[in-house]
């Protein structure tokens, strides 16, 4: 997944985004307009002619323009969010001392979740899949394995990350089986 971003050093938004981008371990890349006069016209492309930055393409070809960090966080979890079921190679562990649930292939941890865990509800505040199986449907694959692990520990869940609150509100009839059992 590339996700490209047109900025420069001195756009305040531009850092905020950037920073947004880091803390999440979210790889992209980077076009200073400064460094890099010619991809202004991309730009003003993608603006209608308006000089707004940063912009930001996304894999899909969609862009956003000026995003908050909330944009930027519901259009992430938009990405990751591709039905895809686990493959029988998947294997999803409980961290238990660690606090996550890791879904892993071999001895790799390819995407967990931290959580919280109350006795009857999972607390999912944080997803995270490995730079290098990041566009794969890593997430999803992870969420339906929790999913199916709270299903059968008898507990319900309440995300918190973007991307596990994305899962649940386009699956809404795995949570709804949670909340019945």
């Amino acid at each position: 997944m590339t996700i490209t971003m047109y900025g420069a050093d001195w756009c305040g938004d531009c850092l905020r985004a950037k920073a947004w981008f880091v803390e999440r371990d979210v790889a992209y890349d980077y076009v200073d307009l400064e460094a890099n006069p010619d991809e202004v016209d991309r730009v003003l492309e993608r603006n209608n002619g308006i000089k707004k930055i940063p912009v930001i393409v996304f894999p899909d070809d969609s862009h956003l323009v000026e995003p908050t960090n909330d944009q930027l966080a519901v259009k992430m979890a938009e990405l990751v969010e591709i039905e895809v079921e686990p493959a029988p190679d998947y294997v999803l562990h409980d961290n238990v001392a660690g606090g996550r649930l890791e879904m892993r292939r071999g001895d790799d941890i390819i995407s967990y979740t931290d959580y919280t865990d109350d006795g009857t509800t999972l607390t999912l505040p944080y997803v995270f899949t490995d730079p290098a199986h990041r566009g794969q449907g890593h997430s999803t694959r992870l969420m339906n394995l929790v999913v199916d692990h709270a299903a059968s520990t008898g507990r319900t869940i309440t995300p918190i990350c973007p991307v596990a609150v994305a899962h649940k509100r386009r699956n809404p009839e795995r949570y709804a089986a949670l909340e019945q059992s």
